[in-house]
Protein backbone atom coordinates (compact mmCIF):
# COMPACT_ATOMS: atom_id res chain seq x y z
CA UNK A 1 0.00 0.00 0.00
CA UNK A 2 1.43 3.39 -0.98
CA UNK A 3 2.21 6.04 1.63
CA UNK A 4 -0.67 8.24 0.49
CA UNK A 5 -3.19 5.38 0.64
CA UNK A 6 -1.93 4.52 4.10
CA UNK A 7 -2.40 8.14 5.23
CA UNK A 8 -5.91 8.34 3.72
CA UNK A 9 -6.90 5.12 5.45
CA UNK A 10 -5.46 6.33 8.77
CA UNK A 11 -7.25 9.67 8.42
CA UNK A 12 -10.57 7.98 7.63
CA UNK A 13 -10.21 5.71 10.66
CA UNK A 14 -9.19 8.58 12.95
CA UNK A 15 -12.38 10.47 12.13
CA UNK A 16 -14.54 7.34 11.73
CA UNK A 17 -15.56 8.45 8.27
CA UNK A 18 -16.61 5.13 6.79
CA UNK A 19 -18.13 2.35 8.91
CA UNK A 20 -17.33 -1.20 7.90
CA UNK A 21 -20.04 -2.35 5.54
CA UNK A 22 -20.79 1.27 4.64
CA UNK A 23 -21.38 2.76 1.21
CA UNK A 24 -19.75 5.87 -0.22
CA UNK A 25 -20.77 8.24 -2.99
CA UNK A 26 -17.51 9.71 -4.33
CA UNK A 27 -17.99 13.06 -6.07
CA UNK A 28 -15.82 13.26 -9.19
CA UNK A 29 -15.28 16.40 -11.27
CA UNK A 30 -12.44 14.97 -13.35
CA UNK A 31 -9.82 17.23 -11.77
CA UNK A 32 -6.57 16.21 -10.07
CA UNK A 33 -7.96 15.88 -6.56
CA UNK A 34 -11.23 14.11 -7.33
CA UNK A 35 -9.55 11.59 -9.66
CA UNK A 36 -7.05 10.79 -6.90
CA UNK A 37 -9.97 10.36 -4.47
CA UNK A 38 -11.79 8.05 -6.88
CA UNK A 39 -8.70 5.89 -7.40
CA UNK A 40 -7.79 5.82 -3.69
CA UNK A 41 -11.28 4.91 -2.47
CA UNK A 42 -11.56 2.27 -5.19
CA UNK A 43 -8.35 0.66 -3.91
CA UNK A 44 -9.34 1.02 -0.24
CA UNK A 45 -12.93 -0.18 -0.63
CA UNK A 46 -11.91 -3.84 -0.42
CA UNK A 47 -9.51 -3.62 2.56
CA UNK A 48 -11.85 -1.25 4.45
CA UNK A 49 -15.05 -3.12 3.56
CA UNK A 50 -17.24 -0.51 1.90
CA UNK A 51 -18.97 -0.18 -1.46
CA UNK A 52 -18.34 2.68 -3.87
CA UNK A 53 -20.57 4.66 -6.23
CA UNK A 54 -19.49 7.77 -8.19
CA UNK A 55 -21.36 10.97 -9.08
CA UNK A 56 -20.54 13.77 -11.53
CA UNK A 57 -22.37 17.08 -12.02
CA UNK A 58 -22.13 18.92 -15.34
CA UNK A 59 -22.45 22.66 -14.65
CA UNK A 60 -22.73 23.51 -18.37
CA UNK A 61 -20.58 26.59 -17.81
CA UNK A 62 -17.70 25.86 -20.19
CA UNK A 63 -19.52 24.40 -23.20
CA UNK A 64 -17.60 21.56 -24.86
CA UNK A 65 -15.05 21.58 -22.04
CA UNK A 66 -17.77 20.72 -19.49
CA UNK A 67 -19.11 17.95 -21.71
CA UNK A 68 -15.56 16.67 -22.10
CA UNK A 69 -15.22 16.46 -18.32
CA UNK A 70 -18.38 14.37 -18.15
CA UNK A 71 -17.18 12.01 -20.88
CA UNK A 72 -13.79 11.67 -19.18
CA UNK A 73 -15.36 10.77 -15.83
CA UNK A 74 -17.67 8.23 -17.49
CA UNK A 75 -14.70 6.54 -19.14
CA UNK A 76 -12.68 6.46 -15.90
CA UNK A 77 -15.54 4.94 -13.90
CA UNK A 78 -16.19 2.37 -16.62
CA UNK A 79 -12.52 1.39 -16.54
CA UNK A 80 -12.60 0.85 -12.76
CA UNK A 81 -16.04 -0.75 -12.77
CA UNK A 82 -17.45 1.89 -10.44
CA UNK A 83 -21.12 2.71 -11.09
CA UNK A 84 -21.70 6.39 -11.96
CA UNK A 85 -24.66 8.76 -11.72
CA UNK A 86 -24.49 11.99 -13.75
CA UNK A 87 -26.49 15.13 -13.15
CA UNK A 88 -26.55 18.49 -14.92
CA UNK A 89 -27.90 21.99 -14.49
CA UNK A 90 -27.90 25.36 -16.20
CA UNK A 91 -25.94 27.16 -13.50
CA UNK A 92 -25.79 30.52 -15.30
CA UNK A 93 -29.55 30.68 -15.75
CA UNK A 94 -30.19 29.51 -12.20
CA UNK A 95 -27.73 32.08 -10.80
CA UNK A 96 -29.60 34.82 -12.63
CA UNK A 97 -32.93 33.53 -11.31
CA UNK A 98 -31.65 33.33 -7.72
CA UNK A 99 -29.73 36.61 -8.04
CA UNK A 100 -26.59 34.93 -6.71
CA UNK A 101 -23.04 34.50 -7.97
CA UNK A 102 -22.10 31.76 -10.42
CA UNK A 103 -19.71 30.02 -8.01
CA UNK A 104 -22.19 30.01 -5.12
CA UNK A 105 -25.03 28.74 -7.30
CA UNK A 106 -22.83 26.03 -8.84
CA UNK A 107 -21.89 24.80 -5.40
CA UNK A 108 -25.51 24.75 -4.21
CA UNK A 109 -26.73 22.83 -7.26
CA UNK A 110 -23.80 20.43 -7.15
CA UNK A 111 -24.19 19.54 -3.48
CA UNK A 112 -27.97 19.27 -3.78
CA UNK A 113 -27.45 16.72 -6.56
CA UNK A 114 -24.87 14.77 -4.56
CA UNK A 115 -27.01 14.49 -1.44
CA UNK A 116 -30.13 13.72 -3.43
CA UNK A 117 -28.28 10.95 -5.27
CA UNK A 118 -26.91 9.51 -2.02
CA UNK A 119 -30.43 9.49 -0.59
CA UNK A 120 -31.96 7.82 -3.62
CA UNK A 121 -29.24 5.14 -3.68
CA UNK A 122 -29.26 4.78 0.12
CA UNK A 123 -25.54 5.49 0.40
CA UNK A 124 -24.26 6.30 3.87
CA UNK A 125 -21.49 8.83 3.05
CA UNK A 126 -20.74 11.51 0.46
CA UNK A 127 -16.99 11.95 -0.17
CA UNK A 128 -15.52 15.15 -1.63
CA UNK A 129 -11.90 15.86 -2.52
CA UNK A 130 -10.86 18.81 -0.32
CA UNK A 131 -7.21 18.48 0.67
CA UNK A 132 -4.76 20.04 3.15
CA UNK A 133 -3.99 22.92 0.75
CA UNK A 134 -7.70 23.72 0.52
CA UNK A 135 -7.72 23.83 4.32
CA UNK A 136 -4.80 26.29 4.33
CA UNK A 137 -6.40 28.48 1.67
CA UNK A 138 -9.69 28.50 3.56
CA UNK A 139 -8.00 29.66 6.77
CA UNK A 140 -6.11 32.40 4.89
CA UNK A 141 -9.28 33.51 3.11
CA UNK A 142 -11.14 33.79 6.40
CA UNK A 143 -8.25 35.71 7.93
CA UNK A 144 -8.46 38.30 5.16
CA UNK A 145 -12.18 38.76 5.83
CA UNK A 146 -12.01 38.62 9.62
CA UNK A 147 -12.87 35.55 11.64
CA UNK A 148 -12.90 33.92 15.05
CA UNK A 149 -11.96 30.56 16.46
CA UNK A 150 -14.54 28.64 14.45
CA UNK A 151 -13.34 30.19 11.19
CA UNK A 152 -9.74 29.35 12.03
CA UNK A 153 -10.86 25.76 12.52
CA UNK A 154 -10.81 25.44 8.74
CA UNK A 155 -12.63 22.69 6.87
CA UNK A 156 -14.12 19.92 9.06
CA UNK A 157 -13.17 16.36 8.02
CA UNK A 158 -16.73 15.17 8.71
CA UNK A 159 -19.95 17.17 8.45
CA UNK A 160 -23.00 14.96 8.75
CA UNK A 161 -22.89 12.54 5.79
CA UNK A 162 -20.16 14.58 4.09
CA UNK A 163 -16.62 13.24 4.47
CA UNK A 164 -13.24 14.57 3.24
CA UNK A 165 -10.75 11.68 3.11
CA UNK A 166 -8.00 13.77 1.43
CA UNK A 167 -7.96 16.55 4.02
CA UNK A 168 -4.78 15.16 5.60
CA UNK A 169 -2.69 15.21 2.40
CA UNK A 170 -1.33 18.08 0.33
CA UNK A 171 -1.93 18.88 -3.31
CA UNK A 172 1.71 18.06 -4.06
CA UNK A 173 1.31 14.61 -2.51
CA UNK A 174 -1.84 14.05 -4.56
CA UNK A 175 -0.08 15.04 -7.78
CA UNK A 176 2.84 12.74 -6.98
CA UNK A 177 0.44 9.84 -6.34
CA UNK A 178 -1.36 10.46 -9.63
CA UNK A 179 1.93 10.48 -11.56
CA UNK A 180 3.21 7.33 -9.86
CA UNK A 181 -0.04 5.44 -10.41
CA UNK A 182 -0.96 6.73 -13.86
CA UNK A 183 -4.12 8.46 -12.66
CA UNK A 184 -5.17 10.83 -15.46
CA UNK A 185 -7.15 14.02 -14.89
CA UNK A 186 -8.57 17.03 -16.70
CA UNK A 187 -7.59 20.57 -15.76
CA UNK A 188 -10.40 23.08 -15.20
CA UNK A 189 -9.18 26.19 -17.05
CA UNK A 190 -10.84 28.47 -14.48
CA UNK A 191 -8.47 27.14 -11.79
CA UNK A 192 -5.63 28.93 -13.59
CA UNK A 193 -7.33 32.35 -13.41
CA UNK A 194 -6.86 34.85 -10.59
CA UNK A 195 -10.46 36.03 -10.74
CA UNK A 196 -11.43 34.89 -7.24
CA UNK A 197 -9.88 35.25 -3.79
CA UNK A 198 -9.04 31.57 -3.42
CA UNK A 199 -7.09 31.46 -6.69
CA UNK A 200 -5.18 34.63 -5.77
CA UNK A 201 -4.16 33.04 -2.47
CA UNK A 202 -3.33 29.75 -4.21
CA UNK A 203 -1.16 31.26 -6.94
CA UNK A 204 0.41 34.26 -5.21
CA UNK A 205 0.32 33.94 -1.42
CA UNK A 206 0.77 30.24 -0.65
CA UNK A 207 3.91 29.91 -2.82
CA UNK A 208 5.55 32.72 -0.80
CA UNK A 209 4.60 31.01 2.47
CA UNK A 210 5.97 27.73 1.13
CA UNK A 211 9.29 29.45 0.41
CA UNK A 212 9.46 30.25 4.13
CA UNK A 213 8.32 26.76 5.14
CA UNK A 214 8.15 24.08 2.44
CA UNK A 215 6.32 21.74 4.83
CA UNK A 216 3.63 24.29 5.64
CA UNK A 217 0.18 22.87 6.41
CA UNK A 218 -2.46 23.81 8.97
CA UNK A 219 -4.23 20.48 9.40
CA UNK A 220 -3.00 19.87 12.95
CA UNK A 221 -3.70 23.46 13.97
CA UNK A 222 -7.25 23.45 12.63
CA UNK A 223 -7.96 20.11 14.33
CA UNK A 224 -6.85 21.53 17.71
CA UNK A 225 -8.86 24.71 17.21
CA UNK A 226 -11.98 22.71 16.31
CA UNK A 227 -11.56 20.79 19.58
CA UNK A 228 -11.31 24.08 21.52
CA UNK A 229 -14.34 25.43 19.70
CA UNK A 230 -16.33 22.29 20.51
CA UNK A 231 -15.59 22.69 24.23
CA UNK A 232 -16.65 26.35 24.26
CA UNK A 233 -19.80 25.59 22.29
CA UNK A 234 -20.60 22.79 24.73
CA UNK A 235 -20.31 25.18 27.68
CA UNK A 236 -22.60 27.64 25.90
CA UNK A 237 -25.18 24.91 25.29
CA UNK A 238 -25.03 23.87 28.95
CA UNK A 239 -25.62 27.46 30.03
CA UNK A 240 -28.62 27.88 27.73
CA UNK A 241 -30.10 24.58 28.89
CA UNK A 242 -30.27 26.05 32.39
CA UNK A 243 -32.07 29.22 31.29
CA UNK A 244 -35.80 29.77 31.22
CA UNK A 245 -36.94 29.17 27.66
CA UNK A 246 -36.73 32.28 25.50
CA UNK A 247 -34.81 34.33 28.07
CA UNK A 248 -31.26 35.05 29.22
CA UNK A 249 -30.47 35.90 32.83
CA UNK A 250 -28.35 39.06 32.56
CA UNK A 251 -26.28 38.43 35.69
CA UNK A 252 -25.59 34.81 34.80
CA UNK A 253 -24.66 35.75 31.24
CA UNK A 254 -22.19 38.41 32.38
CA UNK A 255 -20.65 35.97 34.87
CA UNK A 256 -19.64 33.61 32.05
CA UNK A 257 -16.16 33.76 30.53
CA UNK A 258 -16.50 36.06 27.56
CA UNK A 259 -15.85 33.38 24.88
CA UNK A 260 -18.67 31.28 26.35
CA UNK A 261 -21.00 34.28 26.73
CA UNK A 262 -20.46 35.27 23.09
CA UNK A 263 -21.35 31.77 21.91
CA UNK A 264 -24.38 31.67 24.19
CA UNK A 265 -25.61 34.92 22.65
CA UNK A 266 -25.20 33.59 19.10
CA UNK A 267 -26.99 30.36 19.98
CA UNK A 268 -29.77 32.23 21.76
CA UNK A 269 -30.30 34.41 18.68
CA UNK A 270 -30.14 31.41 16.29
CA UNK A 271 -28.04 33.31 13.76
CA UNK A 272 -24.54 34.38 12.85
CA UNK A 273 -23.71 37.68 14.54
CA UNK A 274 -20.76 39.95 13.99
CA UNK A 275 -18.59 40.85 16.95
CA UNK A 276 -20.22 44.29 17.23
CA UNK A 277 -23.65 42.65 17.54
CA UNK A 278 -22.47 40.32 20.31
CA UNK A 279 -20.91 43.26 22.16
CA UNK A 280 -24.20 45.13 21.89
CA UNK A 281 -26.09 42.24 23.50
CA UNK A 282 -23.55 41.96 26.33
CA UNK A 283 -23.83 45.73 26.85
CA UNK A 284 -27.61 45.28 26.98
CA UNK A 285 -27.14 42.68 29.72
CA UNK A 286 -25.07 45.16 31.72
CA UNK A 287 -27.30 48.18 31.10
CA UNK A 288 -28.81 50.03 34.04
CA UNK A 289 -31.89 50.81 31.95
CA UNK A 290 -34.40 48.07 32.93
CA UNK A 291 -36.11 48.38 29.54
CA UNK A 292 -33.12 48.87 27.24
CA UNK A 293 -33.19 47.50 23.71
CA UNK A 294 -30.86 46.51 20.92
CA UNK A 295 -31.48 45.88 17.24
CA UNK A 296 -29.78 42.95 15.52
CA UNK A 297 -29.99 41.68 11.93
CA UNK A 298 -33.52 40.37 11.53
CA UNK A 299 -34.49 40.64 15.20
CA UNK A 300 -34.39 42.74 18.33
CA UNK A 301 -33.76 42.06 22.01
CA UNK A 302 -34.88 43.94 25.08
CA UNK A 303 -34.31 43.84 28.80
CA UNK A 304 -37.07 42.99 31.20
CA UNK A 305 -35.15 44.08 34.28
CA UNK A 306 -32.83 41.15 35.00
CA UNK A 307 -33.59 39.22 31.81
CA UNK A 308 -33.05 39.52 28.07
CA UNK A 309 -35.95 38.48 25.86
CA UNK A 310 -36.69 38.64 22.15
CA UNK A 311 -38.29 41.95 21.32
CA UNK A 312 -41.42 41.31 19.32
CA UNK A 313 -42.60 44.89 19.64
CA UNK A 314 -45.12 43.95 22.29
CA UNK A 315 -44.82 47.33 24.00
CA UNK A 316 -46.77 48.79 21.08
CA UNK A 317 -49.65 46.46 21.82
CA UNK A 318 -52.41 48.19 23.74
CA UNK A 319 -56.21 48.28 23.83
CA UNK A 320 -59.01 50.66 23.06
CA UNK A 321 -60.40 52.68 26.01
CA UNK A 322 -63.98 51.92 27.05
CA UNK A 323 -66.52 53.14 29.58
CA UNK A 324 -66.35 51.35 32.89
CA UNK A 325 -68.87 48.49 32.65
CA UNK A 326 -71.93 48.32 34.93
CA UNK A 327 -73.52 44.95 35.61
CA UNK A 328 -71.62 43.36 32.73
CA UNK A 329 -68.10 42.27 31.74
CA UNK A 330 -65.73 43.51 29.06
CA UNK A 331 -62.89 41.39 27.76
CA UNK A 332 -59.56 43.07 26.98
CA UNK A 333 -58.36 40.59 24.36
CA UNK A 334 -54.86 42.05 24.07
CA UNK A 335 -54.22 41.63 27.81
CA UNK A 336 -56.28 38.46 28.39
CA UNK A 337 -58.17 40.29 31.15
CA UNK A 338 -61.86 40.60 32.04
CA UNK A 339 -63.19 43.85 33.52
CA UNK A 340 -66.54 43.79 35.30
CA UNK A 341 -68.42 46.49 37.22
CA UNK A 342 -71.23 46.58 39.71
CA UNK A 343 -73.12 49.58 41.10
CA UNK A 344 -73.95 48.91 44.71
CA UNK A 345 -74.15 50.26 48.23
CA UNK A 346 -70.75 49.74 49.80
CA UNK A 347 -70.87 47.24 52.63
CA UNK A 348 -67.25 47.55 53.67
CA UNK A 349 -65.05 44.48 53.74
CA UNK A 350 -61.58 43.57 52.55
CA UNK A 351 -60.75 43.57 48.84
CA UNK A 352 -57.69 42.61 46.85
CA UNK A 353 -56.24 46.08 46.47
CA UNK A 354 -54.46 45.18 43.24
CA UNK A 355 -57.43 43.74 41.33
CA UNK A 356 -60.67 44.98 42.92
CA UNK A 357 -61.42 48.68 43.29
CA UNK A 358 -64.45 50.05 45.23
CA UNK A 359 -64.97 53.63 44.01
CA UNK A 360 -67.18 56.22 45.73
CA UNK A 361 -69.92 57.11 43.25
CA UNK A 362 -70.27 60.82 44.05
CA UNK A 363 -66.48 61.28 43.95
CA UNK A 364 -66.34 60.48 40.24
CA UNK A 365 -65.89 63.51 37.97
CA UNK A 366 -67.26 63.11 34.47
CA UNK A 367 -67.11 59.70 32.83
CA UNK A 368 -65.46 56.68 34.46
CA UNK A 369 -63.29 54.91 31.88
CA UNK A 370 -60.91 51.99 31.59
CA UNK A 371 -57.94 52.83 29.37
CA UNK A 372 -54.20 52.26 28.80
CA UNK A 373 -51.78 54.55 30.62
CA UNK A 374 -50.97 57.94 29.10
CA UNK A 375 -47.99 60.22 29.19
CA UNK A 376 -48.10 62.29 32.37
CA UNK A 377 -50.35 59.90 34.30
CA UNK A 378 -49.91 60.04 38.08
CA UNK A 379 -51.66 58.34 40.97
CA UNK A 380 -51.92 59.08 44.69
CA UNK A 381 -50.78 56.15 46.80
CA UNK A 382 -50.26 56.49 50.52
CA UNK A 383 -51.13 60.19 50.39
CA UNK A 384 -48.37 61.01 47.88
CA UNK A 385 -48.81 61.55 44.15
CA UNK A 386 -46.39 59.57 42.02
CA UNK A 387 -45.66 59.43 38.30
CA UNK A 388 -47.23 56.24 36.96
CA UNK A 389 -44.26 55.71 34.62
CA UNK A 390 -41.74 55.84 37.48
CA UNK A 391 -43.99 53.73 39.68
CA UNK A 392 -44.17 50.95 37.07
CA UNK A 393 -40.40 51.04 36.68
CA UNK A 394 -39.92 50.81 40.45
CA UNK A 395 -42.34 47.89 40.58
CA UNK A 396 -40.22 46.22 37.84
CA UNK A 397 -43.20 45.72 35.56
CA UNK A 398 -41.80 44.81 32.13
CA UNK A 399 -42.04 47.51 29.52
CA UNK A 400 -43.98 45.21 27.19
CA UNK A 401 -46.75 44.86 29.79
CA UNK A 402 -47.11 48.51 30.79
CA UNK A 403 -49.33 49.55 27.89
CA UNK A 404 -51.63 46.61 28.66
CA UNK A 405 -52.26 47.49 32.32
CA UNK A 406 -55.83 48.78 32.64
CA UNK A 407 -56.03 52.24 34.17
CA UNK A 408 -59.33 53.30 35.76
CA UNK A 409 -59.73 57.05 35.43
CA UNK A 410 -62.29 59.85 35.53
CA UNK A 411 -62.21 63.45 34.35
CA UNK A 412 -59.85 64.38 37.15
CA UNK A 413 -57.24 61.69 36.53
CA UNK A 414 -56.12 58.20 37.54
CA UNK A 415 -58.14 56.44 40.23
CA UNK A 416 -56.69 52.93 40.11
CA UNK A 417 -54.25 50.77 38.14
CA UNK A 418 -54.51 47.01 37.81
CA UNK A 419 -51.69 45.32 39.68
CA UNK A 420 -50.60 48.57 41.32
CA UNK A 421 -53.35 49.92 43.60
CA UNK A 422 -55.86 52.77 43.91
CA UNK A 423 -56.15 56.27 45.23
CA UNK A 424 -57.53 55.81 48.75
CA UNK A 425 -59.38 59.15 48.53
CA UNK A 426 -61.86 57.43 46.21
CA UNK A 427 -62.65 54.62 48.65
CA UNK A 428 -66.33 54.91 49.77
CA UNK A 429 -67.57 54.92 53.33
CA UNK A 430 -69.77 52.06 54.44
CA UNK A 431 -73.35 52.62 53.21
CA UNK A 432 -72.31 55.03 50.46
CA UNK A 433 -73.23 54.47 46.77
CA UNK A 434 -70.28 52.92 44.95
CA UNK A 435 -69.15 51.12 41.83
CA UNK A 436 -66.89 48.14 42.31
CA UNK A 437 -64.55 47.47 39.38
CA UNK A 438 -63.02 44.00 39.32
CA UNK A 439 -60.28 42.91 36.92
CA UNK A 440 -59.42 39.21 36.53
CA UNK A 441 -57.18 37.13 34.32
CA UNK A 442 -59.26 35.57 31.62
CA UNK A 443 -57.94 32.05 32.28
CA UNK A 444 -58.76 32.23 35.96
CA UNK A 445 -62.23 33.57 35.21
CA UNK A 446 -62.86 30.71 32.79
Amino acid sequence: MSELLFEIRRFCQEYRMIPEGGSVLVCVSGGTDSMCLLDALYKLSGPMGFTLHAAHFNHRLRGAESDGDEAFVREACDHLGVPLTVGAGDVAAEAARRKKGIEETARELRYAFFFRTAGELRLSQVAVAHNADDDLETVLMRLTRGTGLRGLGGIPPVWGKLIRPLLGVTRAEIQAYNEENGVAHREDSTNLEDGCTRNILRHRVVPVLRELNPALRVTDMTALLREDEAVLEGLAREFLAGQEEGTLDCGALLALPRPVAARAVRRFCHRELERAHVEAVLALAGSKDPSARVSLPGMGLRREYGRIVVDGGEEESSFQPFDAPLDKAVIIEEAELIVSGEKTVFQGGIYNSLTTFPIKWDKIVGKLTVRPRRTGDAIRLGGMSRSLKKLLIDRKIPRARRALLPVIADGRGVIAVYGVGMDRDYRPEEGAPAIIIKIEERTKHA
